[in-house]
């Protein structure tokens, strides 16, 4: 059953009372006064207002009928319609000659406001639906309804894509301006977006148009904000991951220096650095210091940087000795006396690759 909600009553008494000047109530299904500008009103029960919406027609009352009609002055009460139903009752308190010409202005302005309430309910639904769906799609639950309500609501979503989370400063940001910022980002990102609890995941598509999109956001949103990047997927099935992707480029960003800046960007990107991100993610405890031992005491005593600059060089050369001197522009003698220091230092032995991918993973978890 619809009824008036006592929201949209003190609404409609805001809307009308300096454009009428005698006392206004609005009354619910019940007949009691939910809204007036005469505040001893408000609670009472309204017989006049329940013969409206028995009767569903307008009704003057004049002081002779108030003696009839329990809570009633003089004036005119009229049914507030929606969709051809009675969902509540407008009033105004004056002489009956003088109020029935305004009572037609107040009931239009009412019903007015109410349908335009109710448009706003339904495109709030809608949108929370469409919310829905995206967030089916980054959780990896139930992708076939999810791609079924895509297409419903007349979202296309073109592949490759990826996924971005934005986490803004202050953090209650998007709950504050959720109800603002919505069109416009539903134009914006074709409604493939969702709000988290203190930040937003964003779909795009691969390619020029998400640096495009990003520009565009920068601009809508008025606070700095952190960007997470997550990888390029080609399937609706993979999309979860691009989203765990952006999400933990954006964890591991916020502790190291893995980051680009702009004027009020900071952005993390996932590919550069995700055998880092992975490794970070999987290696804890023990398993993270057994991982880490031997270039833990590399980095103890190489004070200066000379020997991990050394090692990472041969390991972006394949291991190739030549190679590796000539890109430091040192001696193959020299080389070969900095990899025999950093075995001395670590236990490990450079010509044995299984130990120096084991020196590696550690340099990937601590630089």
């Amino acid at each position: 059953m619809i009824e008036i909600e006592d929201s949209i009553a003190e609404k409609i008494i805001a809307r009308t009372k300096g454009l009428i000047p005698y006392d206004i109530n609005v009354m619910n299904k019940q007949g009691k006064v939910v809204a007036s500008t005469d505040a001893s009103r408000l609670g009472r029960e309204h017989e006049g207002a329940r013969w409206v919406i028995e009767h569903q027609e307008s009704v003057t009352v004049d002081s002779t009928s108030t003696r009839y009609l329990a809570g009633a002055k003089p004036g005119v009460n009229l049914p507030i319609e929606y969709h051809g139903q009675c969902i509540g009752v407008v009033g105004i308190t004056g002489d009956p000659n003088k109020v029935c010409e305004l009572g037609a202005l107040l009931k239009m302005t009412a019903e007015l406001l109410i349908e335009q309430s109710r448009e706003k309910d339904a495109a709030l639904q809608l949108s929370i639906e469409k919310e829905n769906c995206v967030k089916q799609l980054l959780q990896g639950r139930d992708n076939t309804q999810a791609l079924a309500q895509l297409k419903h609501y007349q979202l296309s979503l073109r592949l490759p894509a990826v996924c971005l989370t934005l986490k803004p400063t202050p953090q209650h940001y998007f709950a504050q301006h959720r109800l603002a910022l919505t069109p416009a980002l539903e134009l914006m990102l074709n409604s493939l977006f969702c709000f988290n609890r203190d930040s937003m995941s964003v779909i795009v598509e691969q390619g020029s148009s998400m640096a495009s999109k990003i520009a565009q956001l920068t601009n809508l949103i008025k606070v700095p904000f952190m960007l997470g990047v997550g990888t390029t997927v080609y399937s609706y099935q993979e999309l979860a991951l691009s989203q765990a992707t952006a999400n933990a480029a954006l964890a591991h960003g916020m502790v190291s220096d893995a980051q680009v800046k702009d004027a009020r960007v900071t952005s993390y990107y996932y590919e550069p650095h995700k055998e880092k991100i992975i490794i970070n993610a999987v290696a804890q405890g023990w398993h993270l210091a057994e991982l880490t031992k031997e270039y833990r005491a590399l980095m103890a005593q190489d004070k200066n940087g000379v020997l991990r600059l050394t090692l990472s060089t041969l390991i972006s050369s394949a291991n190739d000795m030549g190679s590796c001197a000539q890109l430091l522009n040192i001696h193959r003698n020299t080389l070969r006396n900095r990899l025999e220091k950093i075995q001395a230092l670590t236990g490990v032995n450079y010509k044995n690759l299984d130990q120096l991918f084991r020196l590696y993973l550690g340099k990937l978890i601590l630089d």
